[in-house]
């Protein structure tokens, strides 16, 4: 595990492999450790896999404010801290909204976007709604409660087996949780998305009632020339329930994409057998 000081917090994260470099952001109330089942990827990519601010062993001073752009800015001088100029950019859930904001912010740092159950547009009176009827439920939970109803709702299969796999990726602080999931509601990138000119691969995993299919799907319309992937008998971590499946989409799209010797459709499905 290492450090470094960008925009005056301690940011840490893991550091696997050779190659290209591949960045994993991961979603909301999660830590780094949430990308075991992807440290494969280091056979083939440099990875880079921070802890948000806030979140895992990544630092928030008081005076420090927690937003999607915030994320994003502290992912580009990491970056910059390690002398990368450009990355492959793959962001889970609100990852993949950090990955989005990454984009809009310097879209010259990203070489491709891997945007995995993730969203692009909450409607305002939507997200006001949600935030008004849950924000109490949440805060009421203790923290174990919370990492389990939070486990068991981004399950598809709910086997003690799973749930023990999926558990440890929740960060152990909650401080930063409300106003991280409050800057996820407040998200619209309907106007960026068609601008997006990089490769992009969306993966849609088909029983996530967290981040729903629709979303994904509506992302792979409006962004021009994106691939979309679905993997199924999988929820909101599919990238654990089905890491298999998960990492062989981000391998394919790569390197398809990547060698002039291959070739890749626009969409193709994983059958999960």
């Amino acid at each position: 595990m290492n450090n470094v000081v960008v925009n005056d917090i301690t940011l840490y994260y893991d550091r696997l492999g050779t190659g290209e470099p591949l960045v994993l952001i991961h979603g909301l109330g999660e830590r780094k450790e949430g990308w075991k089942y992807q440290h494969d990827l280091a056979d083939h990519y440099d990875l880079i896999i921070p802890d948000l601010r806030g979140f895992g062993k990544s630092t928030l001073p008081d005076n420090k404010e927690i937003s999607i752009t915030s994320f994003a800015k502290d992912i580009l001088s990491l970056l910059d801290k390690l002398n990368i100029k450009k990355a492959h950019i793959c962001g889970l859930s609100m990852g993949g909204i950090i990955a989005q904001e990454i984009y809009k912010l310097n879209s010259s740092k990203v070489q491709s976007l891997i945007l995995a159950n993730s969203i692009f547009y909450v409607p305002k009176w939507l997200g006001n709604f949600i935030y008004k009827i849950k924000r109490k439920k949440i805060e009421q939970l203790t923290p174990e409660k919370h990492k389990m109803i939070s486990t068991e709702r981004c399950l598809f299969s709910k086997d003690i087996e799973m749930v023990e796999k999926v558990l440890p990726a929740w960060s152990d602080k909650r401080v930063c949780f409300i106003p991280a999931w409050k800057a996820c509601l407040e998200i619209d990138y309907r106007t960026l998305l068609p601008t997006i000119d990089v490769p992009t691969l969306i993966i849609l995993c088909k029983n996530d009632k967290i981040c729903r299919p629709y979303n994904q799907k509506k992302m792979h319309k409006l962004i021009p020339n994106s691939q979309l992937v679905t993997i199924k008998k999988a929820g909101h971590v599919g990238k654990i329930e089905k890491p298999d499946e998960f990492n062989h989409a981000i391998l394919h799209f790569l390197q398809s994409t990547y060698d002039q010797d291959q070739t890749t459709s626009a969409e193709f499905f994983m059958e999960v057998k």
